[in-house]
């Protein structure tokens, strides 16, 4: 195989993780998958929490870039915010992999200072625009981490019709509404109304 190097540990992480999603992977099967002894990925990722942190950082590769071009504050929350979501949805299990984690590498940082200051160009007081940046990334990490269970539920189960017709829906007929609503919506829609909803109460034009 190729020479081993941080790149390919990471590849091969999102590799493994696509095959067998992100709760499997450990050091030692990431090796067996490269071919190499585990012992060998300690050169590249000091240990499992580090592996993480850089795959979170991966993730955000490009995220951040070039959304000062002239539009609003308003409009580059919004952006990075759809841009985030396609990130974590480029690898299954992405919004998992960066929940949790409190990454201090170039791209996460870059983020985090553009949404910040996105935040703030719309108004938002200053000691309030790091928790109204932090909502947006929260909200899009909750919906994605739910879009992608959803994902991994219709591979693992095609049951899902015959489950929903275990509803009482004559003593529930809110949820019932409301499961018509859902698969009537598609996500895209889904995620803007919510998105759309938390920045008009969030930013000031």
């Amino acid at each position: 195989m190729a020479r081993l190097d941080r790149a390919a540990v990471l590849a091969g992480a999102w590799q493994f993780i696509e095959g067998h999603g992100v709760d499997a992977l450990t050091m030692r099967k990431l090796a067996s998958s490269l071919g190499v002894n585990h012992g060998t990925l300690y050169w590249h990722v000091e240990n499992k929490q580090a592996l993480t942190d850089a795959l979170a950082d991966d993730l955000l590769a490009g995220v951040a870039d070039d959304t000062d071009s002239g539009a609003s504050g308003p409009d580059r929350l919004l952006e990075l915010a759809h841009r985030l979501r396609s990130a974590l949805l480029s690898h299954r299990d992405g919004a998992r992999v960066l929940a949790g984690t409190f990454v201090r590498q170039p791209n996460t940082l870059a983020f985090g200072e553009a949404a910040i200051g996105a935040a703030l160009e719309s108004g938002v007081p200053e000691p309030e625009a790091v928790l109204a940046a932090f909502s947006v990334q929260y909200y899009v990490m909750g919906f994605v981490i739910e879009e992608q269970a959803g994902y991994d539920l219709v591979r693992a189960d095609s049951t899902r019709v015959q489950r929903e017709t275990t509803i009482d829906f004559e003593r529930f007929p809110n949820i019932a509404a409301g499961l018509k609503t859902l698969r009537d919506t598609p996500r895209d829609n889904q995620f803007a109304y919510g998105l759309t909803r938390l920045l008009t109460g969030t930013c000031r034009s």
